[in-house]
């Protein structure tokens, strides 16, 4: 692993709870609150707690299992499981996000290879 994917795997590992909370709850005012948040590129797992307005409780979600899938120059993030706490949501996420390969700008493709390359 290259010294500046260590570098960035470290920041985003060891980023304090409150800084990713402040920074996207700016974005999220009006619509919700986002409560907790863990993100671990080691185990490729996101957990996420939102507060949406109108909700009587939160909403916690769950991104697993994240997988680079690439042809030649071209490469695909794919994430292969999700779970939330609301059913409705699971079959959401289940139909639109699930096994859906998200395009990697070409020039990123190795990064993000190694950015959730197997523990080994």
């Amino acid at each position: 692993m290259s010294y500046k994917t260590s570098l960035i795997k470290l920041v985003i590992n060891n980023t304090p709870t409150k800084v990713v909370l402040w920074a996207v709850n700016r974005k999220l005012k009006g619509i919700g609150e986002l409560t907790d948040f863990s993100f671990n590129t080691n185990d490729r797992k996101l957990v996420v707690q939102v507060m949406l307005e109108g909700e009587v409780g939160p909403i916690e979600l769950l991104l697993e299992k994240f997988i680079v899938v690439s042809n030649g120059e071209s490469g695909h993030l794919v994430i292969q499981h999700v779970k939330s706490n609301r059913p409705w949501i699971d079959t959401i996420l289940n139909e639109h996000l699930v096994d859906r390969e998200w395009r990697i700008p070409d020039s990123k493709v190795a990064f993000v290879q190694e950015l959730f390359e197997s523990k080994k």
